[in-house]
């Protein structure tokens, strides 16, 4: 509790005192599942409910006027932050990360851009996925878009390079977690950025854990129509190819649709793994929104049954896309197990959601 005194006495005070131009922001979320079960033999059929502060965030961030230091605090259960150094405009040294959020992620819509920030709530089906976890709600398949799409990292020491307007050339090294340094530089984080008139395409590779690249492509030439395109390839012996799509497509003022499908394959199991989602969302007024989101979850060995699950998860959405906001919806789930395993989860969640 001292801790966290100080470091509030520390943002207010730059705030006042005018050392930086800092600003605080703050963000909670409030999570109720009304009414929820299973089909499962263990619950007996019994309808239980929950609630819970999703979300308790304070941030403070700040530079001085010539944009050359400069800083950023979160405090929620615990402490993250960085700082960074900017003595030219091609060249940004940051030592920190930013609580998880993860820097240099290019996955388009396929992961917490595809709910926003409906995936920090419990009213969104988000386990196949918001971040990554295969293992997470109801994703048992093993993969995730994750697989396919560089998410990010947090945390060491980030070199951003610019050489020309179109390529950014980032260096990572994760010295947060310690280790020696040959073993620290054998897990850099190299990633090859460019920004052409029809979109993004990057080059990632990762090192941890015997190392994997990433390749992405964004394309937003087409009007009203943003496509991501993924492929994921670990070295480690064994490691399955993932390739991944995404798409948001505005098609009218009220109508709009994102989808997403990837797959897994060519691994030692010789197994096939596809996760597929759409979620088209209608506008009713300035300020509601109803989303429906449907997906398939599928598992096909090379030898015996495949595995399929499924979400239906509508939820209407009262007040702004990135602002305050009131959420409800309906979670109805079979995760992707044995048939005989297998058991349907329901449940009717509700959460506000304010930042400020």
């Amino acid at each position: 509790m001292l801790k966290k005194l100080i470091v509030l006495s520390v943002i207010f005070a730059l705030v006042a005192g005018g050392a930086f131009a800092a600003d605080v922001s703050g963000h909670v979320i409030g999570d109720v599942t009304l009414l929820g079960s299973d089909t499962s033999d263990a619950t007996d059929g019994v309808i239980s409910g929950s609630g819970g502060m999703g979300r308790i965030r304070l941030e403070a961030s700040g530079g001085d006027d010539e944009g050359t230091f400069g800083g950023w605090l979160r405090i929620q259960d615990g402490f993250s932050g960085n700082v960074w150094w900017k003595p030219i405009d091609q060249f940004l040294l940051r030592i920190g990360g930013n609580g998880g959020d993860g820097y240099w992620g290019k996955d388009g819509v396929t992961r917490w851009m595809f709910y926003q920030t409906v995936s920090d709530t419990q009213v969104a089906d988000n386990g196949h996925n918001a971040w990554g976890g295969a293992d997470w709600s109801s994703n048992k398949t093993g993969t995730n878009f994750g697989d396919a799409f560089f998410g990010g990292w947090d945390g060491g020491l980030m070199m951003e390079i610019k050489p020309i307007d179109i390529l950014g050339i980032n260096i990572g090294l994760p010295y947060f977690g310690g280790g020696e340094v040959a073993d620290i530089f054998k897990a850099a984080k190299i990633q090859l950025d460019v920004n052409l008139d029809f979109g993004n395409i990057a080059v990632t590779f990762d090192g941890a854990n015997d190392g994997k690249v990433f390749a992405f492509v964004g394309i937003a030439a087409i009007e009203n129509v943003d496509l991501h395109l993924g492929l994921g390839y670990a070295f480690a012996e064994g490691s399955p190819i993932s390739v991944g799509l995404g798409t948001k497509i505005g098609i009218s003022d009220s109508f709009n649709l994102k989808a997403r499908v990837m797959a897994s394959l060519a691994g030692d199991d010789e197994a096939t793994r596809i996760l597929f989602d759409v979620l088209p969302y209608f506008g009713i007024n300035d300020s509601m929104t109803v989303f429906v989101s449907l997906g398939l979850q599928m598992v096909m060995p090379s030898e015996g049954d495949s595995l399929m699950g499924f979400h239906f998860n509508p939820y209407l959405q009262v007040g702004s896309e990135w602002g305050p906001k009131f959420l409800a919806g309906i979670k109805v789930v079979q995760e992707c197990v044995p048939s005989d395993d297998a058991y349907i989860k329901w449940s009717i969640p509700i959460a506000i959601n304010v930042g400020f």
